[in-house]
């Protein structure tokens, strides 16, 4: 689907507020999900977002695509060395301060661009830019609101395949055929350094609980040390827990769930500690409110882990494997802001949309909780964009 121009009006009016504020002449972004965001179009696209005036999308790769796909006026680029002539072009004067994504923009590239402008002073644009990524859109929630459809789809259909003996494999491919037939987009963006995540962790039993590389509280196993993430070649037993971490993405924009399933009953302790996580999910949703801070909201779930629970050790991993963190933004990215983590300074706004994933992890055993994705509105709490049953689903 075609971002309307509007939308796309919308956000780069933003971007050169912010560009205005800080006293940046302009914005050269060439990150996928950035470009992404801002033109419409998933091709090779560098885009100059002046403080004033229109943004000036130039094309690599592939050209007719990004003319047919993005709402703006799209010009092709035959080379980095030619930007600043596209921008005299334009009328628009050379940038003596251009914002760059310095956050993942490569060494080689970054002196590339160095050499193009070298009147400029170079300087970080990227906390401005995934701030503002962070409040969604109507349109945006709209594109959120059927990935949650999918993965309510596609949670029940594995609860209709999932018998003794398959293997954890098995059942993801079963899975990933499922949502990929519903129109899931096939893979999983992320903005952090060598982070690599597949659409699906299934994991279950003790080989859920086996720490990982991977910042994240569960990870699985994985099937080699070359992918030391998610499903492995075992068989998934009876009455142990079957994690089911899904993300799902339409038009882009990422749900991200997790839901327990078993195959016969789990033990008293294991279904204490999952109810015992559902009523954390809930402490996390209600403080997700406009003008909390977000490590602030952290530290007090932390406490009322420690003195409503027996599981602190077990929170979000075991011991030394803890990750610091309870919710992490997500949209055209896993890893997106807010995230509800260790000394965070991110102020909550109305739109931000959050995955908050509270989960007790017992090595040698297995893991139990639960993770929905929600958006912050009011002061009553954050809404759920979430639809899958929250329940432990016992088979």
């Amino acid at each position: 689907m075609k971002v309307p121009i509007t939308e796309l009006q919308e956000r780069v009016s933003n971007l050169q507020d912010s560009l205005q504020k800080k006293g940046i002449d302009g914005a050269l972004l060439v990150q996928r999900a950035d470009t992404l965001y801002y033109t419409g179009t998933a091709q090779n696209i560098h885009i100059y977002v002046p403080r004033e005036g229109k943004p000036i999308i130039l094309a690599y790769r592939d050209f007719g695509r990004a003319q047919q796909e993005s709402s703006w006026e799209v010009i092709q680029l035959k080379g980095i060395s030619k930007i600043p002539n596209h921008i005299q072009e334009a009328g628009l004067p050379l940038p003596e301060k251009l914002g760059l994504e310095l956050d993942v923009l490569p060494v080689n590239q970054f002196e590339r661009y160095r050499k193009t402008f070298p009147d400029a002073l170079l300087v970080d644009i990227s906390s401005e830019v995934r701030l503002l990524r962070a409040v969604k859109s109507e349109w945006e929630l709209a594109r959120l609101e059927k990935s949650a459809q999918i993965h309510a789809q596609v949670l029940e259909y594995a609860k209709e395949v999932l018998h003794p003996g398959m293997t954890e494999v098995e059942l993801e491919g079963l899975v990933e055929g499922k949502a990929r037939s519903l129109g899931h987009g096939g893979y999983v963006r992320m903005r952090g350094f060598d982070s690599e995540f597949h659409f699906c962790v299934i994991t279950s039993g003790a080989r859920a609980a086996v720490p990982s590389c991977f910042d994240g509280p569960v990870t699985g196993q994985g099937i080699s040390i070359a992918h030391p993430n998610g499903a492995t070649m075992a068989q998934i037993q009876t009455c142990e827990p079957i994690i089911v971490d899904m993300v799902t993405v339409v038009d882009g924009y990422q749900i991200d769930q997790t839901r327990i399933l078993s195959l016969g009953p789990l033990s008293e302790d294991l279904t204490k500690a999952y109810k015992a996580a559902r009523q954390v999910e809930e402490k996390i949703r209600c403080a997700l409110v406009p003008g909390r801070v977000a490590g602030e909201i952290y530290e007090e779930i932390l406490t009322w882990v420690r003195q409503n629970t027996l599981y602190e050790d077990n929170f979000m991993g075991y011991r030394t494997g803890q990750v610091h963190f309870v919710g992490h933004g997500v949209g055209l990215e896993l890893d997106e802001l807010p995230t509800i983590s260790k000394g965070s300074k991110e102020v909550l706004k109305p739109g931000m949309v959050v995955a908050i994933e509270p989960k007790f992890v017992f090595p040698g055993v297995g893991v139990v909780g639960i993770e929905d994705t929600v958006v912050i509105e009011a002061e009553m709490g954050a809404r759920y964009l979430s639809v899958s049953p929250r329940e432990l689903a016992v088979l």
